[in-house]
């Protein structure tokens, strides 16, 4: 691959200790190809060796779409087949790609061993556990356990005076191991400056230690996104280091998390003024000028594209077509036109998985989803977790396996005291999802378990019924309960099971034992997406199976590493899935950071609040070719845009070549057939009818199948 002069400057930058190189590169300017080529020149020129470079990243998204294609790099730039196939495979899979929440996660269950991170069953489980009391005049009955959890963040920040629920489960988390993903970024520094006794006993390299005395360059792709609270992290791994920062503060869209800047600063000061280098990436691979014109004009820091004409730059030719404004009151004809200009433009020849929608919320989201799945028009979700890892279901299954994991360990592992009361946790929350297992029963168990040191699993089995707080009123179900956990356990002994069939039916069979509501199918459709979640679970399962670390039991590592790879997983599903035409992209706009469509409409809702100026230029930049902006309430785009006009796309054969030969597909386009596939969906669905909400008259299986001929 050829490279640009400002590219080239990047690469040849030579490593040297203790010393930081920033690049700052704006959206579709070959930030990830920079970042590549450069750890590829690092090892080729001998400067590092492979397993002495780290790469972070803040998303899965982000080290998936690293990790696919740092191969490739490696295999293209093997001038003369230096190296066998095999021998580059070997190469790249030295060099270690990371989440920083993985990194921070691997760190703490080297030095800590099996811990949970607290998920919505978990939250359910623990306000099983609050007295009333806590709730006086915060309306109970309408407490989620989100809001729980927010209250426990707002707690542990030091936002509320003391109190002594909240300490008491401060203290119920710390016992069980049980994690946000919070903790794990703020105790890893902690085991990097002070490791634990038990990485002593650890088999083979000790990743805790080879992170601080072996490692020599730490990249991080999208600075940006960086908050406060992982900044002792990243200063304890980079020092000494070459610290190299990819990313563009235009971008930035996580400052809820925290002020980014704080963490920039702090960085940039890592290292000696003498020893910190900027670089900056001002070429487009992406965007047509169009967009980039009025991308920049909302822009904290405007960009003046005739300035940058005169640079040896690579930008790519004029399309003839601006980004479009809509504004629409009404969100069923918001919706309607949506539906309209994707059937407009697959009809001009573009393909469906061409098309990405972007909105605010998550909510919005679906909202959409269930429009585009009324007229049969096929979608899929970029979500930054797969849908299965939030289904009730499948966290109840998961639950289920932890609690026997946990509860087994505190039986056979007398030599640490306090293993039998990590169970307590996945107990607690596995038996209080048991219908008629009410919160008097869980808090007077557990108080009594409190009182007399012990754990709550050894004193539902060992303590006589008869012997209970007479506030545990349904003891059959708790009996019930303790039979199947047993059972569990014993049978096939669990941490030897190594098909991940058998291991799935042995939880699946434990979990429908059990009086779990959510268990309880209604529907056809709720049938379907459980069985697909199902399925999906079985799969990471699998992928389970071939890559846990030797030693380690199926169960155990499925339950340390589900996430993660659930994660990598889905992203391959999303990037490899197509057929046919594909299918749109949906997605909120900051999960769509990263990412680029050669389409993209930026939907801002009915709500009367601005939009963010990043988070619309994430959005705006998201775009190859066309860009449509509906109920975006921004002043910039609106003044600059409103009044401009492109005409029908169905008839702009001079786009269309431009399109086509953007994405290297042969030119096809011809704007007769365009009309008339246009017109036959227009007398079907009434199109263009201003104020008419076709919506009441869909016939949902004549939609599939016209658009079934579509994709022919």
């Amino acid at each position: 691959m050829v490279l640009t002069t400002s590219q080239r400057k990047i690469l040849e930058f030579p490593y040297k200790p203790a010393s930081t190189l920033k690049v700052v590169a704006g959206p579709g300017s070959g930030k990830t190809v920079t970042l590549l080529h450069k750890v590829h020149h690092l090892v080729e020129t001998g400067q590092v060796r492979p397993d002495e470079i780290l790469i972070l990243s803040l998303t899965n998204k982000a080290v998936d779409n690293i990790i696919e294609k740092l191969l490739s790099v490696f295999e293209e730039s093997n001038d003369e087949n230096k190296y066998t196939a095999y021998e580059l495979q070997e190469i790249v899979g030295q060099i270690h790609v990371n989440t920083i929440h993985g990194l921070a996660n691997r760190i703490v269950i080297e030095n800590e061993g099996l811990v949970s991170i607290i998920e919505e069953n978990g939250w359910r489980g623990l306000m099983k556990l609050l007295s009333q009391d806590l709730w006086k005049n915060k309306h109970s009955k309408l407490m989620t356990p989100r809001e729980l959890q927010k209250m426990f963040n707002e707690y542990k920040l030091g936002n509320t005076r003391k109190n002594e629920v909240m300490e008491r489960l401060m203290k119920i988390m710390k016992d069980c191991q049980i994690f946000t993903n919070d903790d794990l970024i703020y105790n890893a520094p902690k085991y990097l400056e002070h490791p634990t006794d038990r990485i002593d006993y650890l088999e083979g390299q000790c990743f805790t230690r080879a992170l601080m005395d072996e490692f020599k360059v730490v990249l991080v792709d999208e600075f940006q996104d960086l908050f406060p609270s992982v900044l002792p992290l990243l200063e304890k791994i980079a020092a000494n280091k070459q610290l190299i920062l990819f990313g563009d503060s235009n971008q930035s869209i996580y400052n809820f998390l925290g002020d980014n800047r704080t963490v920039m600063d702090r960085l940039d000061k890592l290292h000696t003024a003498e020893n910190f280098t900027v670089f900056h990436l001002y070429d487009n691979f992406r965007s047509t000028p169009e967009i980039i014109s009025v991308a920049s004009k909302i822009m904290r820091y405007k960009v003046d594209l005739n300035e940058l004409a005169k640079r040896d730059l690579v930008l790519k030719g004029p399309s003839g077509v601006y980004p479009e404004v809509q504004e629409i009151s009404d969100p069923v004809e918001e919706l309607e036109a949506l539906v309209e200009k994707i059937c407009l433009i697959v009809c001009s020849g573009a393909a469906l998985s061409d098309v990405a929608v972007l909105a605010r919320t998550n909510a919005h989201v679906q909202i959409i989803a269930e429009h585009l799945r009324f007229y049969g028009i096929p979608f899929r979700k970029l979500t930054a977790q797969p849908d299965w890892i939030s289904d009730s279901r499948i966290q109840f299954l998961i639950s289920i396996l932890r609690t026997a994991i946990l509860v087994r360990r505190g039986i056979f592992e007398e030599s640490d005291p306090l293993a039998a009361k990590r169970s307590d946790f996945s107990v607690i929350v596995t038996l209080s999802a048991i219908k008629g297992v009410g919160n008097q029963a869980i808090q007077s168990l557990f108080r009594i378990c409190n009182e007399k040191n012990i754990s709550l699993w050894h004193y539902i089995t060992e303590v006589p019924k008869n012997e209970w707080p007479s506030a545990v009123s349904n003891r059959k179900k708790i009996e019930t309960y303790i039979t199947m956990i047993s059972h569990l356990m014993e049978d096939s002994h669990l941490v030897e099971i190594e098909d991940p069939l058998q291991l799935l039916t042995k939880i699946s069979k434990a979990a429908y034992s059990l009086d779990f509501a959510p268990m309880v199918i209604k529907g056809e459709r709720e049938l379907h997406d459980f069985k697909s979640n199902l399925h999906e679970m079985f799969r990471v399962i699998k992928i389970c199976s071939l890559n846990k670390p030797p030693g380690s039991s199926l169960a155990e590592w499925f339950l340390e590493s589900y996430v993660e790879q659930g994660a990598i997983q889905h992203h391959q599903d999303i990037q490899y899935q197509s057929g046919g035409l594909g299918a749109v992209n949906l997605s909120t706009i900051h999960s769509s950071k990263g990412l680029e469509f050669p389409i993209v409409f930026l939907i801002g809702g009915l709500t009367h609040f601005p939009i963010d100026q990043n988070l619309l230029y994430v959005g705006m930049t998201r775009a190859r070719n066309l860009l449509y902006l509906n109920n975006i309430k921004h002043t910039g785009i609106l003044s600059n845009l409103i009044a401009r006009e492109n005409g029908s796309a169905l008839l702009n054969d001079r786009f269309w070549n431009y399109y086509n030969q953007d994405l290297k597909r042969p030119i096809l386009y011809s704007a007769a057939d365009s009309v008339k596939r246009y017109q036959k969906i227009q007398k079907k669905y009434g199109f263009n009818f201003i104020g008419k909400r076709t919506i009441t008259t869909w016939n949902y299986k004549n939609a599939i199948s016209l658009f079934k001929r579509l994709i022919r």
